[in-house]
């Protein structure tokens, strides 16, 4: 399959997204117009032995190399990065490149933002869900003691680069967290594009080109209409990309991050589904837990304190004087933001 291009219209922010088999051999060619002074790569020590040394070449840059995990999103290892850029020397014409998963890149793209006040950034992620979600859109963050993304700018990048072949060396679970995300779309933008996933999930994650790469570009291409529509969320529409994300969310900080984001969201899309029925929508609940299980995500986690994750799913962005937001399914491929629910329903749909 052909590599394809995707504009994410943002008027004079607007970026490419590029998607193809084998694009980080071209990586090169396909960002030099971006760098214009001293380029550096931020990583984490699991992609760094596999691809950074390759990129870093590519790209005339040095390389910064970060613990591999949730736990590198955070104000001290922001503060490393920064640290050590400034002290190798930068301008405002430095440009970061961000190589790894969702972690990565929210974090460079945070020190992006304030670096210098704002330099340029280029996101080339290597997990499926980061190469779906997490690198488009603009979002970058990290995490506090109070909570999940809690501190955080609105900074787009120049460009996205997406080379599916590199998935090849991504483990299954994490093929798998990234999965979530993807179905996520389905449930709320695109009935089609669900009823694809339930026939051909197979092929995508046994990383069938064609498929994986149909699914990789629909997933980018209704986050970026998504984005263009409302890109700072001041209109509630791009609150809808946070389906499954308020238990999942609560569901990654009780178990102390031992849960991927993914697998939080995958169990949080059937609890969420589970709350637009009790609220009056006929979606079929079993249907959603039905797929998400059949591939191995998980579907539930009882061994959590309903009291304990209420108390986190207050913390969630959406929440307004501890007044519970959440996304809800009006059916499948249909999203609907339902305000001031409450806690009792909540707490029911979290002990059935």
């Amino acid at each position: 399959m052909r590599n394809s291009i995707l504009n994410v219209s943002l008027r004079d922010r607007s970026y490419p997204i590029e998607i193809g088999a084998g694009l980080l051999g071209e990586i090169g060619e396909k960002a030099a117009p971006f760098v214009r002074g001293r380029a550096f790569v931020v990583t984490d020590d699991n992609v760094a032995p596999l691809y950074a040394d390759k990129v870093c070449a590519a790209l005339g840059a040095e390389k910064i190399v970060v613990k591999a995990g949730e736990e590198s999103k955070s104000l001290k290892t922001a503060e490393d990065v920064l640290e050590t850029i400034l002290a190798r020397g930068c301008d405002r014409r430095t440009v970061l490149f961000s190589l790894g998963g969702g972690v990565v890149g929210d974090l460079t793209g945070f020190c992006a933002s304030v670096l210098e006040r704002g330099v340029d950034f280029i996101q080339i992620p290597t997990t499926l869900l980061a190469q779906t979600d997490s690198s488009v859109g603009g979002k970058t963050a990290v995490n506090a003691r109070a909570g999940k993304n809690l501190i955080g700018t609105f900074y787009q990048p120049k460009a996205v680069f997406i080379d599916t072949d590199v998935l090849k060396t991504l483990p299954r679970r994490q093929l798998l967290a990234g999965y979530a995300e993807v179905a996520k779309y389905g449930l709320i933008l695109d009935a089609d594009f669900w009823d694809f996933l339930e026939q051909n999930a197979d092929k995508v994650l046994s990383l069938d080109e064609d498929a994986l790469c149909f699914a990789v570009r629909r997933s980018c291409e209704l986050k970026a209409r998504v984005v263009a529509a409302d890109e700072r969320e001041e209109t509630g529409a791009r609150a809808l990309l946070n389906y499954g994300h308020t238990f999942g969310h609560a569901f990654e900080a009780a178990s102390h991050f031992d849960i991927l984001h993914g697998e939080g969201v995958a169990a949080g899309c059937v609890y969420a589904a589970g709350l637009s029925r009790k609220l009056g929508s006929d979606v079929d609940v079993d249907r959603i837990k039905r797929h998400l299980k059949s591939v191995g995500l998980p579907v539930c986690f009882d061994s959590f304190k309903t009291s304990e994750l209420l108390s986190l799913m207050k913390k969630d962005k959406k929440t307004v004087s501890d007044r519970l937001n959440f996304v809800c399914l009006k059916a499948i491929g249909r999203a609907e933001i339902v305000k001031d629910v409450d806690s009792r329903l909540v707490a029911e749909v979290l002990e059935s």
